[in-house]
């Protein structure tokens, strides 16, 4: 009996971006049949081009795209928009996959894969995504840039390490995930259900408190600016708070900062 591809939740539109031509249509083909509305590209300026004249949901973008690459795509992405990127890398890319959660990527997947296993993928940044529109860029972006917002915390995802007030973090690696998370997208909330999906994607058994500790705990680590950096939304989750440059962090706002 031939397995069937798992079936998405609600129409959605998502944008793919590779050069190889089987890869390409096959992953239209199995999006398509879980039922997300595709669009397929070959090449990164034509990525570009359909991302300023179509609203998508998600993009799927290969880092070795010609013209403009993944990475570069991503980084216009994320300058304008909190859209959702998968980056596809091939085996042993490790400096890339690196080089797209710098840039803003959600997620990667490392080639070759199962296209059922994408599909997962997608339905699991789908469900984290908070935007509840989807996202154009705006016309004439002048091709790809290389932005990345302020954070007074610097993030190290090669060497698993972060940095604030000029001296390094001792954090646990749950803790380092859930900062990640959480610097990539200032302003966003992540929901405790999505901090548990990063921390145990496996689907361990863990209690839901499990995440108010490693909040409190990260928070205890990042000193008296910490309650203002991490943010608690009441009955939504956790956010990281957005600073300007060059304004310091102490005239942000911490919504709750009790540890619950």
């Amino acid at each position: 009996m031939t397995e069937q591809p798992p079936e998405a939740p609600e129409s959605k539109r998502i944008l793919v971006a590779e050069d190889d031509d089987n890869i390409r249509n096959l992953l239209t083909s199995y999006l398509s049949v879980s039922g997300y509305e595709t669009i397929s590209v070959a090449s990164g300026s034509a990525a570009l081009k359909r991302l300023e004249q179509t609203r998508f949901d998600l993009a799927i973008l290969d880092i070795m795209l010609p013209e403009v690459n993944g990475l570069d795509i991503c980084a216009t992405v994320r300058a304008h928009h909190d859209m959702p990127v998968l980056l596809l890398t091939a085996l042993g890319e490790e400096h890339d996959r690196i080089r797209g959660f710098e840039v803003g990527a959600d997620d990667y997947l490392v080639k070759p894969f199962s296209p059922r296993e994408l599909v997962a993928r997608v339905k699991a940044i789908l469900r984290r995504s908070t935007s509840t529109q989807s996202a154009r860029l705006p016309a004439s972006t002048g091709g790809a840039e290389r932005h990345k917002p302020f954070y007074p915390i610097q993030m190290d995802w090669e060497c698993k390490s972060a940095r604030f007030d000029g001296k390094e973090l001792q954090l646990t690696q749950y803790e380092f995930k859930i900062l990640g998370a959480l610097t990539r997208r200032p302003g966003v909330v992540f929901s405790r259900d999505e901090l548990l999906d990063l921390l145990y994607p496996t689907g361990a058994s863990v209690v839901l408190k499990a995440v108010d500790v490693h909040i409190h705990n990260l928070r205890t680590k990042l000193g008296p600016q910490g309650a203002k950096l991490v943010q608690t939304v009441r009955g939504f989750g956790y956010r990281a708070a957005r600073v300007e440059p060059p304004e310091s962090i102490a005239p942000i706002e911490a919504e709750n900062s009790r540890y619950e």
